[in-house]
């Protein structure tokens, strides 16, 4: 059988998802009807992992290939979709465009949660500025670490906002893909300068606790490194030891109470609403709160105690925080720019597998998936899906007609662009048994994998 390309572009951005598993075999194969069929495969669980020791979540933590949401959340992660930020942020998932550009139109502040968003920004703007001012005026390296945290916060929400009506509109024959990219390349310049802050706050807040310890030549030495600081950390090692004032404490804890009303009151308004979106925006401000907690626990105790290297201990642990946003967002983007496909455990892979098995077993179920690629292109997704026959069935290979071909692939991109509106491109392709042979040694270890976990389940 001869290759087919069928491919069509759409624009929009997505919130539905499946809950059936990955690839199937033909009803025919295993001797049940459709309708059979159809039920039994909500009913194939997913993978479950065992609890993570410290060893792996602190392997997990310094591991630049998952982002921060990920690591928060773990191997059973829920399986659902919300607030998202760019690539630079430490939560990121999956909110729709649409979603974005309601919740902070201006025109709109009748709407309790456009005026809950509004009054978020505005309170994380105070915050990171006065924590910023705070932290350089009372001299606490933790109250300047948790201001930068804040600052990419900020950042990563106006990046969205400047580039969502760019990103969301629809391909041209000059851009097929979309302009998704765009929003990438912004996440990776803020991701960069991310973690060149965090590295400078880090430098300085280690060498603020070793200080004492080296000798008075070679801080002249350190000058010339690139993160090097002149501030608190390089005086310790001159003598010039201080401890941060207590009053950054008060606006640490400040900001804490801040962000816990911040929480309670955006909860809520996501509750009466309805709105998942508002519920992570709300889990967002109490995350965001730990930082504080940090410089908060950290400045008061090197107060009380007289301990000068505490603020510096709490400025060390919440720069480790922002370098590992900045890395991970970094290189999130990379992958991104170069085409990376999705990892095939990623919920909106598995949620993309699922809606085409359902529509397949609908629409011809001797059809099967045999290679699927998503593309993430900042919130956008570009798939190359390649389908074919079970070479069980090669009499129904030899068969199908293009006319059927083009049947099934126009209904599969009815079905996406209906469930998934933040697909910009749809590459859909017909390959045979013999070109399937031809599949890289990974692709086809992954489907013989699948093929005996259908077979036990039967």
């Amino acid at each position: 059988m001869s290759s087919i390309l069928l491919q069509e572009s759409h624009s929009h951005s997505h919130s539905h998802s499946h809950t059936a598993p990955g690839a199937f075999h033909t009803h025919d194969d295993f001797g049940f009807s459709s309708e059979e069929a159809e039920q039994d495969i909500y009913t194939i669980e997913r993978e479950d992992t065992s609890k993570p020791t410290l060893v792996k979540k602190v392997k997990d933590f310094f591991n630049p290939h998952l982002t921060m949401q990920q690591f928060m959340e773990g191997p059973n992660a829920s399986h659902s979709h919300s607030h998202s930020h760019s690539a630079s942020s430490h939560t990121h998932t999956h909110a729709t465009a649409q979603e974005t550009i309601e919740l902070y139109d201006p025109k709109k502040l009748t709407s309790k949660g456009v005026r809950i968003t509004w009054i978020g920004f505005f309170v994380n703007s105070g915050m990171a500025v006065g924590k910023l001012v705070g932290g350089v005026y009372f001299h606490s390296q933790a109250l300047i670490a948790d201001s930068v945290h804040s600052f990419s916060d900020l950042i990563s929400d106006v990046l969205t906002l400047s580039t969502v009506r760019y990103t969301s509109k629809k391909p041209t024959s000059a851009y097929p893909l979309g302009y998704g990219k765009v929003e990438t390349f912004g996440s990776l310049l803020v991701s960069a300068i991310l973690l060149y802050a965090g590295l400078q706050i880090g430098f300085s807040s280690l060498f603020g606790i070793i200080g004492p310890l080296i000798p008075e030549g070679a801080t002249h030495i350190l000058e010339y490194l690139p993160f090097h600081s002149h501030s608190h950390g390089l005086d310790v090692a001159e003598g010039g030891a201080q401890v941060a004032d207590i009053n950054a404490a008060w606006l640490a804890l400040a900001c804490i109470l801040a962000k816990e009303w911040l929480f309670r009151a955006t909860k809520k308004v996501g509750l009466e609403l309805n709105s998942k979106v508002l519920i992570a925006n709300a889990w967002h401000h109490r995350v965001d709160s730990l930082t504080s907690m940090v410089a908060l626990l950290t400045i008061s105790t090197g107060y009380f105690f007289n301990i000068f290297w505490m603020d510096s201990v709490g400025g060390l642990m919440v720069s480790l925080l922002v370098m590992r946003v900045g890395v991970s967002g970094v290189f999130q983007s990379f992958k991104e720019l170069i085409d990376k496909a999705m990892p095939k455990d990623d919920p909106r892979y598995l949620d993309l597998e699922d809606a085409i098995n359902v529509e397949l077993m609908k629409k011809d179920s001797n059809i099967l998936i045999k290679e699927l690629a998503v593309l993430p292109s900042g919130t956008n997704m570009n798939v190359v899906l390649k389908l074919g026959v079970s070479e069980y069935n090669k009499k129904y290979e030899s068969a199908l007609t293009l006319d059927k071909m083009g049947e099934v692939a126009e209904a599969l991109r009815g079905d996406i662009s209906n469930d998934f509106h933040n697909v910009k491109s749809i590459s859909v392709q017909f390959i045979s048994n013999d070109e399937e042979k031809e599949l890289p040694l990974e692709d086809q270890i992954e489907d013989e994998k699948k093929e005996r976990e259908i077979e036990l389940k039967k």
